[in-house]
């Protein structure tokens, strides 16, 4: 059974499952890619316009699947990513 959690979150009470609360950064593809530059011109535009998105919302959206996507040099790729 999952439990869920109230905290603050930028200024803003907001809901969480507990066990996922501050995980975004290891499930989010953006902090694993070549394009994400957050708060420089050069960022990402999807990266962005979701970050606005959450801004405006008061939520956290980690990116699964992107078109954009470029793995930064220093990390893994897979030669058969459906052998996970």
């Amino acid at each position: 059974m999952w439990k869920y959690m109230k905290y603050d979150h930028h200024g803003k009470e907001v809901w969480v499952r507990r066990d996922l609360k501050g995980r975004h950064t290891d499930l989010c593809l953006c902090y694993k890619c070549s394009n994400f530059y957050p708060g420089e011109e050069r960022n990402c535009k999807i990266a962005n316009e979701l970050y606005k998105n959450c801004v405006k919302f008061n939520i956290v959206t980690p990116v699964f699947e992107c078109p954009n996507f470029e793995l930064y040099p220093t990390f893994e790729v897979l030669s058969n990513p459906t052998l996970g």
